[in-house]
């Protein structure tokens, strides 16, 4: 079901194409969903360990708990994004995400714990981060892979800074206030941009997707059959993209989520571990810009491969990695993991199936790669157990991401067709 056209056309009619706004507004609320995601809730995993009196697999799997039943609520997400348009939708979740964030400042034991992850991980990594991404695919088709490379690194960078800024105030106020003041901010940001910001849909201000063309083209343009859900889930191309977001969910998550511990067995501090953020950010810029552009090209059905050969050498140098080169290296190249894979996952979904039930589709796959997520953390956990340390685990885990990268070169023909509604395929690209 498509969302309701905006009914406010006239009040926002912009003198130029308002797809890039889209992009740029887009791109804010994604890095907004900080709070919510893996990066943000490291800086408060050791904060929450002493406060609450728990260990770190206590934690590790209240984390795994609250994402896992968090992702069953992603496909149901998608469709209704689809039926009532991205604004409404992120305004929604804009409102309820703040309230989860400022519920994380009362958490007291373990299950109470799982309960606040539970609503940051549905409304910020899932909710939010889904609308903000659908509503880019909606404003562009030629160029949609540029367009949501281009929204993945202004996220994945401007995240950068939210565990800094989120560590500062953590020191200043306490780690219960800090989660009170992300509510804060949420509230006087997401919840206006969403409302007076997004717009569904380019026809809702006569816009084509790509902009500088007649409103009769995209009449003829949207004749194009998109698939639906179904038509998704019975293709080879879903379920190798899938197994690339997954095992880059699993595997990103679970450095991210224990960064202070991995560079911690190497004399890191937790300030200092914290900072390597950064240079991930370079990283992030220069995987979801490249592979963005990539994924309008005939090298398309390659670059799920690639992003796995980039996980693989990312868990090589996270078990390696001592002097500062080394370990600056492991940084830059995770970020450029994350923003790569980022960028490929949410171009190559609707090139493949088109936007007519993108929501839902795109829910769908958020569900693997929240369900993945969910057990990184623990994942982890569970490996410097079995393998002695952070480090050791992170080389064992290596094997997985090339196993993967086997999986997507075999299917890298069919991520070079599109999927119509009816099930049929055509070359593109």
């Amino acid at each position: 079901m498509n969302a309701a056209p905006d009914t406010r056309p006239a009040a926002r009619s912009p003198g130029g194409f308002y797809g890039w706004r889209i992009v740029g507004l887009a791109s804010l609320v994604g890095v907004l969903t900080g709070p919510g995601q893996s990066i943000g809730v490291s800086v408060f995993r050791q904060h929450l360990s002493d406060g609450l009196d728990l260990s770190d697999s206590a934690i590790a799997t209240a984390y795994m708990v609250g994402t896992l039943l968090s992702s069953t609520f992603q496909p149901r997400i998608g469709r209704w994004i689809d039926q009532v348009g991205v604004r409404r939708a992120s305004t929604v979740f804009g409102i309820t995400f703040a309230l989860a964030l400022a519920h994380m400042s009362m958490v007291h034991g373990v299950v109470w714990l799982a309960a606040g992850f539970f609503g940051i991980r549905l409304l910020g990594q899932g909710a939010l981060s889904l609308t903000s991404s659908v509503a880019v695919m909606h404003w562009f088709d030629r160029r949609r892979g540029f367009a949501l490379g281009l929204k993945m690194t202004l996220t994945m960078g401007g995240m950068s800074v939210v565990p800094i800024l989120l560590a500062v105030a953590v020191e200043a106020w306490g780690w219960r206030t800090a989660w009170l003041a992300a509510s804060a901010v949420i509230a006087l940001t997401v919840v206006p941009v969403s409302w007076f910001g997004y717009v569904n849909r380019p026809a809702d201000l006569g816009q084509v997707p790509d902009g500088g063309a007649p409103v009769h083209v995209e009449r003829r343009g949207s004749a194009r059959p998109s698939a639906t859900r179904a038509t998704a889930l019975r293709s080879t191309a879903f379920w190798a993209l899938a197994a690339v977001t997954a095992t880059n969910s699993l595997l990103g998550t679970g450095l991210l989520f224990h960064q202070t511990n991995l560079l911690g067995e190497i004399g890191y501090s937790n300030s200092q571990a914290a900072a390597m953020f950064l240079p991930q950010a370079v990283g992030a810029v220069i995987g979801g810009l490249t592979f963005g552009w990539l994924a309008d090209r005939a090298v398309r059905p390659i670059l799920p491969m690639v992003v796995m050969l980039f996980l693989a050498s990312t868990m090589l140098l996270g078990g390696t990695s001592t002097a500062f080169p080394a370990v600056l290296l492991y940084s830059v190249v995770l970020g450029l993991t994350m923003g790569s894979g980022a960028a490929v996952q949410s171009s190559l979904l609707p090139a493949l199936f088109g936007v007519g039930h993108i929501g839902s589709i795109a829910g769908t796959l958020g569900l693997v790669g929240v369900l993945a997520s969910a057990l990184g953390a623990l994942t982890f956990s569970l490996g410097s157990i079995a393998f002695g340390d952070y480090r050791s685990a992170s080389l064992w885990f290596t094997v997985l991401p090339l196993a993967v990268a086997l999986f997507a070169y075999l299917s890298r023909r069919h991520f070079a067709v599109e999927t119509t509604g009816g099930g049929n395929r055509r070359t593109t690209g």
